[in-house]
Order: structure tokens, then sequence, then C-alpha cells
């Protein structure tokens, strides 16, 4: 989505202006003024807030956030995914869990958060000082009081993913000046945590409550990411004793979710897209899809650079060869998907496919079987066959990271009716059955396909291209297998969707092979069955059903190991997924367990940077 964005490129001044965070490097331990900015007579038009309130946003772009750190490397080696293996470049030991307080990687986010933070304290302070904003017309107070809404709820969020990957950290409401003390202590987390909510919710209130039109956030949006933080906050997390704790009240925290849940679905404004898959092809070519999407970090940047566009659909996607004649830029993939993940997938769960490439994608755009090396799996949601492939997007893309999708409030809904009520109530099944109907392609009827192979030809020297057409649906992809001059198999690698009658297929030659005389038909299959929950769950049974639905939706989303943070489970799902790999292949390059220590590795180290020049703060997190 280009129209915040290109504001935040076009406010590249105020990013200039506003780079002092209150964190500080090796080499100062002062902050500098902000100069022009921080002037009083800066503020005063709404143009010049909106100037500042954009530049609060910006933070999200960054490589070391949302456009490469915080979804794809802090969220990997989990039980669905790892990092390819290694520890070069260094960025790989984090997800490794092999990061130490000296990683410069886990420095780069945390001072772009307090940076994020420091902006919207600057907000925050300033425009309720504005004339306008007291004396100005009704547009001009109506758009002022939104930029304030924007500032709390923006710095309110970047201080909930401090408290989530560090736990207590330093905290501050005020924006740095010269002269000010940063050598602050570690605040408790759950200090922080009061102040996050206070944050949220005033900037809810002041938030319009229709649909954006573009990344802002609404009230609802808004209303979401508190449900998350709320959940969050009630969950376990690692405290300075190194022991995994939840509050004694967490429930009411889950009942504060469950109040920003029924006000977001009681809008009446969201709805699942009916097409699972083409959430993600839309997010791909940045179409902006407001009714799916509640929360996303826009990184559009409108000339061709490296430094800030997104790592979506490059560093995990299929691997696809690229040449100067070639339909598709490169990726460099280094995420990859666990084989015990996609075996957890039920038949006929359309996401499966969808969402996990066993093909890899050559220079000529055809996909090449993957099937004899699952370990090699890749995410597929963002592949390159999906993205606008201009010259802007050969290397790295324009793809926004999506931060809060409307399933995931569905899937938060159950969880917290579960809990709350001792077992899940109508509202839980609803939730978590409309989900599961969407992944099964009950919106949009129709079948899936399969191929039955009926004559192999003869005079095959390379693997010919499988095709499907018309039919009326869409997905179906397919391999063959080669011997001795014949095809001895056609394998499906997606069954498709929606498909009303069989679709034609076509096999092609590659190369020089000059094979003929296969035939295959295709066939419509039976619909899924067994889509809804089954009724009468206990409260463990249906809780067990909220995680794994959770991994099948939200898959490489960035939201798996916050997720098993806070149930208390990523050190118990990291070691059986290593064992059960094993067990498959004795070399499967994922060695998580090896490295994972419980106790330790549910937070981060608080960068040595920091310790360097900040003497408030008097230990690390536990075992580092």
């Amino acid at each position: 989505m280009k129209i915040l964005t290109s504001k935040i490129k076009k406010s590249a001044i105020a990013a200039a202006l506003l780079a002092v965070s209150f964190t500080s490097c090796k080499k100062a331990t002062e902050a500098t003024p902000y100069s022009y900015f921080t002037t009083a007579n800066f503020f005063s038009t709404v143009d010049e807030a909106q100037l500042a309130t954009t530049g609060v946003y910006e933070i999200m772009k960054y490589p070391s956030t949302y456009a490469w750190y915080v979804p794809l490397i802090y969220d990997n080696d989990s039980d669905i995914q790892f990092i390819s293996d290694g520890v070069t470049p260094d960025w790989r030991i984090i997800p490794h869990y092999l990061g130490i307080p000296e990683t410069p990687f886990l420095y780069e986010t945390w001072s772009a958060y307090y940076n994020g933070i420091d902006r919207a304290n600057l907000v925050i302070d300033r425009i309720p000082k504005m004339d306008l904003y007291n004396n100005g017309s009704t547009e001009q107070k109506t758009a002022l009081n939104r930029m304030l809404g924007e500032a709390k709820f923006l710095r309110g969020f970047y201080y909930s993913e401090l408290v989530r990957l560090w736990g207590d950290v330093p905290f501050k409401l005020k924006n740095s000046e010269t002269g000010d003390d940063f050598k602050l202590p570690l605040t408790d987390r759950y200090q922080i945590y009061t102040q996050i909510i206070k944050d949220m919710q005033e900037g809810a209130d002041l938030l319009p409550a229709t649909l954006p039109t573009d990344e802002r956030i609404n009230k609802y949006g808004a209303k979401a990411v508190l449900a998350r933080v709320a959940l969050a906050a009630g969950g376990f997390s690692l405290r300075a004793d190194g022991t995994m704790q939840r509050p004694a009240a967490y429930k009411d925290y889950y009942k504060l979710a469950q109040t920003q849940i029924n006000d977001v679905i009681g809008s009446g404004l969201y709805a699942l897209n009916p097409d699972y898959s083409m959430v993600f092809k839309n997010q791909s070519i940045q179409k902006f899809e407001p009714k799916e999407s509640l929360f996303e970090a826009g990184v559009y940047t409108p000339t061709l650079a490296t430094t800030n566009q997104s790592s979506y659909g490059t560093f995990n996607a299929p691997q696809t060869a690229s040449s100067a004649t070639s339909p598709y830029g490169s990726t460099q993939n280094r995420c990859f998907v666990t084989k015990t993940f996609y075996d957890t997938f039920k038949d006929g769960d359309l996401r499966r496919d969808f969402s996990i490439a066993k093909y890899s994608i050559d220079a000529t755009g055809n996909r090449l079987s993957l099937l004899t090396n699952n370990r090699i799996w890749a995410p597929a949601k963002w592949s390159r066959e999906y993205q606008n492939n201009s010259n802007l997007e050969r290397v790295n893309t324009n793809i926004n990271t999506v931060l809060m999708r409307y399933s995931d409030v569905l899937l938060m809904r159950a969880e917290v009716e579960n809990e709350l009520n001792g077992g899940p109530n109508a509202l839980a099944y609803d939730a978590i059955n409309t989900v599961r109907r969407r992944a099964y392609g009950q919106a949009l009827g129709g079948s899936r396909v399969t191929v039955t192979l009926t004559n192999g030809g003869t005079g095959y020297t390379t693997i010919p291209v499988i095709k499907f057409t018309g039919g009326g649906g869409t997905d179906a992809s397919a391999v063959a297998t080669i011997s001795a001059g014949k095809i001895t198999a056609i394998t499906m690698l997606n069954n498709g969707f929606a498909y009303t009658s069989a679709p034609s297929i076509s096999i092609t030659n590659t190369g020089t092979s000059t094979g003929t005389g296969a035939v295959a038909t295709v066939t419509l299959m039976a619909p899924a069955t067994g889509v809804d929950l089954p009724a009468a769950l206990n409260q463990s049974a249906f809780f067990q059903a909220v995680q794994d639905e959770r991994a099948w939706e939200l898959c490489f989303e960035g939201t798996r190991k916050a997720d098993l943070i806070r149930w208390n489970l990523l050190g118990d799902k990291i070691k059986a997924t290593q064992a059960a790999l094993k067990v498959i292949n004795t070399v499967y390059p994922y060695n998580a367990a090896n490295n994972f220590v419980a106790g330790k590795h549910e937070l981060y180290p608080i960068p040595q940077n920091e310790r360097d020049v900040n003497s408030g703060i008097t230990r690390n997190n536990p075992k580092y």
C-alpha cells in the first residue's frame, strides 16, 4: 500500500530531525536536541503535526523491526519453521538461540523501538499545546485528535513489543531533551502494561471508527491489538528469578481482551475474505484489504533500494531462480518449514498446500518438485508467483507486514471464551469454526481435483510441465516424474479448490525433449468432512484445538513463538519437534533443541550497548 508509506518517504527531514532516541550509543551518553523540529513554532499547523505523527509510524518499516527482524528472524526456530543452518551471517545466531548481549541486531531493534517511543512522546506532548488543538476548526481538531490517538496507540504498541521481547525494560513517557537523565533502571513489565493499556484505550477513543484507506490505525485495529497485548499480559513470561510465571489475576486480562474483541466483532466492519489464498496474493501485490487486515506496517519504497524494503516474499519464499529473461526476481530464502508441521494439517485443509512450498521455481517460472527433499520446503504465502515483480522488487519487495488479521481476532475470541467459561461456549465454537470453514473452502463451494495417469507416453528426456486450465477453480498444481523416457507418475502439489467441473490438463515438453503420448485424466474430489470441531469438547481439548488452529491459520506471520511463550510451551515444542524430525531424517537440519535453554531463551538479552552507557540497568535477563 502506497498512501501512508509514500508520506513516510516524503518525511525524510522529519526522520532526520527525530533521529534521537532515549537510548544512547557507546560514543555518547546525552541526547542531541531535536533542533528545529522540537521548537515551539514547529507544531503550528496540522501538516506539521501530521509530519511528526508519520515519523512515529516510520519505525515500523525498518529492517530492524517489521520489514525483516521481528517477524522473520525473531519468530523462527519454533515448532513450525526454522532458519537455515549455520551461524554466519550472525543474524542466524538469534533464531538458533545463540544470541548474546553483544549481538548487534538485537540492539538495532531495541533502539528502533525507543526511537519510535521518543517520537510518540514528542507528538503526545506537543499536539495538546497547539493553538489549533483548542481553537481550530472542527476539521482541524478532529485531525489533531486522531494524530494524538495514533501516537498514544503506537507508544503503547512499541512498549508492548519491548516487553514481549525483553521483559522488564527502561520506561520513559517524556521526549528526550538535552540534560535529561538517561540512566534509567528497569521497570517491572506490569507497571509498563498498565501504561500500555491506558495508552491504547485512550488512543482508541480518539481514532476513527470507520474502515481505513491506508495503513493508519483505526479504533478497532487498536482494540484488536490491545486484545493481543492483554492475552500476553495474562500469559506466562520469564521473570527475573528465572521462572515462568503468569499473574494470579490473569483472568482480568482475559476479560479486558474479551471486551476489546467483542467491540471489534460487534462493529460489523470486518469479515474474512472467503478465499484464504487471496489474502496473501493481495498482500503480495500491495492491494489493501481493510476488512481482513486490521493493522499492518507499511514498507513501500518508491525507488530501487534494499535498505528499507521488505524481506517478505524473498527471505521467506520458495527458492526461485532468476535470469535476465525470467518472469520473477530471485529469492534469498532462509526460512524453512518443518515436515512435522506439514503433517499436522488435516486432509482438505486448503491452507496446507497453499502455505507450504514442496517445490522450487526455475528461471522460466515453472515449479520443480522437492517431494523427495522435505528438508527445504519453504513458506509459500508470498511466493514470487503472486507478486508484482516490478523492477523495484526484483531483490527485496514492497510487501507490507500484516500485524493483525481478522481471523486472529476470531481465534482470540475462541481462546478467551474457552478460558473464561471453563470450556467452549457457542461464541467460541462459532469463532473457530468460521475460520475453519474458510480454510476448507466452504464459502466458495466447488471441489478440489486429482489426477490419474493413464498413459506414460515415450521419449520424455526432461520433466514436462503440468498445467490445469478451466473448470472454474484455481491453484491446482502438479509435477511429473519420468523414468526411461516415460512419465511414471503425476503428483499433486496442490489440489486446488472451487472447481465446478474437471479442468483440462496439459503435459508440455521442456528443453529439447520430444516426449509424446502421455495421457492423464482429472476428476473432482469429494468435499472434505469433519470441518467443524466436534461438539462438547472439554476445556483442555478445545484449548489444544485453538493452539493448532492458530498455527495453521497464522503460520509464518510472526506470531508463533509469542503464542508458545505465553502458553509456556516453547521449550517443550522445540524438543518434541527436533526429536520427531530426527526420526524422519537423522541429518534433518533442525537443531534448536540443542541450544534452547528453558528459563533463558523466552527473552532476549538486554543489549550490551545499552548497558555500557546506562548504569541504571543493574542486571541482565536470566542466564545471560
